[in-house]
């Protein structure tokens, strides 16, 4: 930005537009000023960039939302002149139409066409535009819009007339946006006039025109088109019947009206009955979780894994459900990775979720618990019921632990009567305000840490005790003395302590923050594999210490006893697939053997026989340094 500025003078740059005059007579185009040619460049450039740093508040992909759903807001366009002197001097006459309104709409649509404005000045590079047959010259560039819309034209016939196009190549994206309602200005014969016409036409279409929602209202109408986007898609009933009822029950079996009704509030829940895990009673509560289960993998969707065979740089398959998703949420590609993904897709899940409780947290109460590999690849809900979850963790399984904090306690620690988890915002550091400040996540984490390491007085049985009672008291009468929705803390046997409320001063006291949220960088899980119940949430503010926190050998032994069945499954599919490239590399040879003799051909030269053998060599060695390993582990093992 500074550059453009340095280039104009230190000022920002104000045209002066006129009606073209003929023998003094003020004809129906409008024109500038004649400037040098990169003056004129700049000027294009910083009115683009200002225009791109004032959407950078805007919820949504702009280019996504144009090329998913077309343009349907009508723009006015002023045709203009705008004369320019090249380095040599000679002098060029552009003509253009200037985006009175929805400007920044013209320019996400030379993005999608891959142009810039600039270039509608100073020339499109022939790279950018260079067609079949035709010479590469670096020095070119390709001026006047009629050349520059032929050859676009053109090259997107060219690729939209393959059948096997890309479905995201720039044809494809260009389909949506070839219309465009328009009402265009010819001229005037006062151009003082048409600026007060268009300015007050500016302050209507962005003082009037739409209405101001709140963050909540916007979260849960992005989530009624989402559902309804599924719904549309043929796709609701299948996601649902995979991954939250795990195929106990067909998709075709499933009332997918009534369960989108119930999903977005215009229906109760229990529809959703038919997909409840085995061994959950028909409740308030597991209705609600597995209301819950369902707005995590719907906004969350599982992405398939990464195929074996695929080349490195090769385009990954979508799936059946992301696509979905990209198109009611107008999002930008999936390898474009960011934070702003996944801090809107985890407002729409807060504002979902605190739907089911009588008193609904803040959105900024889910911050950070939800990151960029979750938006990639999805959270696939845990089979098991909140029954088998509990039983799981009296049993010692600290997975199924961490599964019940972040999917099934997280909403009822935000949306509680007396709210455990707040958002991490000074605006609410007052002497009202309960514990201390923290993030969300650094909360969580903390909950999810006392199952391993256990605070000072923090027993298992206090755990189970408190996490059913977040559970089921948002549905609980006012008895004892308490309020409608609140508890007595758990004591170390897991009984209530009367007298003493389960709020936040007392959640930060027993869950002490913590000093620093070590961030993992995540692969992509298998298939089978429950996302979430083993991963840190990489979002919130956190603080990297200089130093690591020393582990105690109880809290490595606890991580390393968790870790061994996924090493132990990766290695069997890594030694696996070793096996099968080697015995495909034996096939080859055999095969290329086998063909030689058929055609009678002669063998390969000596030297790159003994070229080959001096590989195969070292595939042995390699191989020979395998085989000792398991032995070794297995030995190992029985000391476990």
């Amino acid at each position: 930005m500074k550059s453009c500025e340095q280039a104009l003078g230190e000022r920002r740059p104000l045209p002066v537009v006129q009606a073209v005059t003929e023998d003094g007579i003020p004809l129906a185009a409008l024109t500038t000023e004649a400037v040098r040619a990169e003056v004129a460049v700049e000027v294009q450039r910083y009115a683009v960039e200002t225009l791109r740093e004032l959407a950078r508040g805007r919820s949504y992909d702009l280019v996504e939302s144009l090329v998913q759903e077309g343009q349907r807001d009508s723009t006015v366009v002023v045709l203009q002149r705008t004369p320019v002197i090249d380095q040599d001097g000679a002098r060029r006459e552009i003509w253009r139409g200037q985006q009175a309104t929805g400007a920044n709409r013209a320019d996400a649509r030379l993005d999608v066409l891959g142009v810039s404005p600039q270039h509608l000045l100073a020339g499109v590079p022939q790279s950018l535009l260079r067609l079949p047959g035709e010479e590469d010259n670096r020095r070119m560039v390709v001026r006047g819009l009629g050349e520059i819309l032929r050859r676009i034209s053109f090259l997107l016939n060219t690729e939209y007339a393959v059948p096997e196009r890309d479905q995201e190549g720039r044809a494809q994206r260009a389909v949506r946006i070839a219309q465009v309602p328009a009402r265009v200005v010819i001229g005037a014969r006062k151009p003082q006039r048409l600026e007060e016409s268009l300015r007050q036409l500016n302050v209507h279409e962005h003082l009037r025109g739409q209405l101001d929602y709140a963050d909540v209202d916007r979260a849960l109408g992005l989530w009624s088109t989402l559902v309804k986007a599924y719904q549309a898609a043929g796709r609701l009933g299948e996601l649902l019947a995979q991954e939250v009822a795990q195929g106990r029950i067909a998709a075709g079996e499933l009332d997918e009206d009534a369960i989108a009704d119930a999903l977005v509030g215009a229906r109760a829940l229990d529809v959703l009955a038919v997909l409840l895990p085995p061994g959950d009673e028909v409740s308030p509560l597991t209705l609600r979780d597995v209301a819950i289960r369902c707005a995590t993998v719907l906004v969350f969707p599982p992405f398939p894994p990464r195929p074996q065979n695929l080349a490195p740089r090769a385009k990954m398959p979508t799936g059946r459900y992301w696509p979905v998703v990209r198109t009611a949420l107008q999002e930008a590609s999936w390898a474009r990775e960011n934070a702003d993904k996944a801090k809107r897709r985890t407002e729409i899940w807060a504002a979902v979720v605190a739907q089911h409780f009588r008193r609904p947290g803040p959105l900024a109460a889910a911050e950070g618990l939800f990151g960029k590999h979750e938006v990639q690849f999805g959270v696939r809900p845990d089979a098991r019921s909140l029954a088998s979850l509990l039983t799981a963790c009296r049993q010692g399984d600290a997975g199924a632990w961490e599964t019940l904090v972040r999917r099934h306690l997280t909403p009822g620690l935000i949306s509680a009567a007396e709210p455990f988890i707040t958002p991490n915002q000074g605006s609410l550091d007052s002497a009202a305000r309960k514990g201390v400040r923290r993030a969300p996540s650094n909360a969580v984490q903390a909950l999810v840490n006392a199952y391993s390491v256990s605070p000072e007085g923090v027993t298992r049985e206090l755990l189970l005790a408190f996490a059913e009672a977040v559970l089921r008291t948002p549905d609980s009468p006012a008895e004892d003395g308490l309020r409608p929705g609140t508890f007595w803390v758990p004591d170390p046997h897991g009984n209530p302590r009367k007298g003493i409320l389960a709020d936040k001063e007392w959640f930060d006291a027993v869950f002490p923050p913590l000093a620093s949220v070590r961030r993992a960088k995540r692969q992509q899980p298998p298939a089978d594999v429950v996302t979430g119940a083993g991963s840190e949430s990489n979002g919130g503010d956190t603080v990297e210490l200089d130093d690591e926190i020393p582990e105690t050998p109880l809290a490595r032994m606890t991580r390393l006893r968790a870790e061994l069945a996924s090493a132990v499954a990766s290695g069997t599919v890594s030694a696996a697939a070793v096996a099968e490239e080697i015995g495909r590399l034996l096939e080859i040879v055999t095969e290329a053997v086998r063909a030689r003799e058929e055609a009678g051909d002669e063998k390969e030269p000596a030297d790159v026989r003994a070229l080959y053998v001096e590989d195969f060599n070292k595939i042995k060695e390699e191989a020979a340094k395998i085989a000792p390993l398991p032995d070794k582990a297995t030995l190992a093992v029985m000391s476990l």
